[in-house]
């Protein structure tokens, strides 16, 4: 690995990747640090049936559209695959197996120092493309650390194979736990209880064979619109919300805005629940040596725990040393553009979207282009 180089790129997935191909097509060479083995592995490293939620033509990175025979809901492998012709298409400068633990302002016209498990490097400009889901989070249950019983975050989940004939409680009422469960069931599971606290905004992928995606144009959309957009959405579908799970505690637009929460696009669960092959539960209270409490009083004891419990990204570590957070700690552009407390550091794929965030990727791409190639001009 270099000790120097005029742009870096922490991240060789979708994000870091597009924003690497706009940097090359402006004549401007950037490293890539990736801290897996490939370009991609978060996406590498997800549960075997996953499939993007965004159709194709609307995942697609700058200047390469995912092939057609990938079909209308990209498979991981698929998407993976498109990932690497994509980095080899644009013959990319990737340096696999690198952890940036700290960036920190330095001096003269190198004026980033990269803190890495390989050393240190300098930079004329950084872009931050490591995504929000970075690190699995269990929360701290009480009693989960003398909990005996099989225990796993989702993150370990790969197919259903090891939990045929077993009873499988899934913990989480986001896009993985809801999607973990359906599996589960058709899997061939004994018996799948799924433990919801909350839920957030749920749509179907399509409706009579037609794609539920948003457009990309609908970020400019205020929160108040996208309130009425998704009522009315449920209200075409014949409902004002997808019993037997749990209202949403904030509209569409309102979750997003105020607290960054994404909706969840998940087929098959509501039916699943309904048929009662999907066993809705409250939320976990805590847990015993031997069972699982829940917030209602009963207790259960499951063959295997999986915590589809989301999250978190390291960008906090990663930054803490420079003022681009503001006073929610929240950073104050997650989309590609300038931070006036860090000129020449940029963070791309971190705004949360009605979309999804693939279908941002290529304007927020474009956006970082422009804000790096402006900070070295200077």
């Amino acid at each position: 690995m270099p000790d120097t180089s005029r742009v870096v790129i922490v991240g060789a997935g979708p994000a870091g990747l597009a924003v690497a191909a706009g940097l090359r097509r402006r004549g401007i060479s950037a490293t890539l640090l990736e801290r897996g083995g490939a370009v991609g592995s978060n996406w590498r490293s997800r549960y075997d049936g996953l499939r993007l939620n965004t159709v194709r033509w609307l995942s697609a990175l700058p200047g390469r559209p995912v092939p057609r025979g990938a079909g209308r809901w990209v498979s991981r492998d698929d998407y993976v695959a498109y990932l690497e012709r994509y980095a080899d298409s644009h013959r990319l400068d990737i340096v696999t197996q690198v952890d940036v633990d700290r960036i920190v302002p330095g001096a003269g016209p190198d004026r980033w120092t990269l803190r890495t498990s390989k050393g240190d490097l300098t930079a004329a400009a950084v872009v931050v493309a490591s995504g929000p889901f970075d690190e699995p989070v269990v929360p701290p249950w009480p009693g989960i650390d003398h909990y005996g019983g099989d225990f796993a975050h989702a993150a370990e989940y790969r197919n259903p194979g090891p939990y045929r004939g077993r009873h499988v409680l899934v913990v989480g009422g986001g896009a993985s736990g809801l999607e973990i469960a359906l599996l589960l069931a058709e899997g061939g599971a004994g018996r799948v209880d799924l433990s919801v606290r909350s839920c957030t905004n749920l749509f179907p992928r399509q409706v009579a064979g037609y794609p539920l995606t948003p457009l990309p144009v609908t970020r400019y959309a205020p929160a108040w619109l996208l309130d009425v957009a998704g009522a009315a959405t449920h209200g075409l579908l014949g409902r004002t919300w997808p019993d037997p799970l749990p209202r949403p505690t904030a509209r569409l637009g309102t979750a997003l805005h105020r607290d960054g929460t994404e909706p969840v696009v998940a087929d098959g669960i509501v039916a699943a629940l309904r048929a009662g092959t999907v066993n809705l539960l409250p939320a976990v209270a805590g847990f015993t040596a031997t069972t699982v409490r829940l917030v209602d009083g009963q207790e259960v004891e499951p063959d295997v725990v999986l915590a589809a419990t989301g999250y978190r990204s390291r960008v906090r570590t990663l930054a803490a040393e420079l003022d681009v957070f503001d006073d929610r700690g929240h950073l104050v552009r997650g989309d590609g553009g300038p931070c006036p407390g860090a000129p020449g550091v940029v963070f791309v794929g971190f705004q949360p979207a009605v979309t999804g965030r693939l279908p941002q990727m290529p304007s927020q791409a474009r956006r970082a282009a422009r804000t790096i190639a402006a900070a070295i001009s200077r």
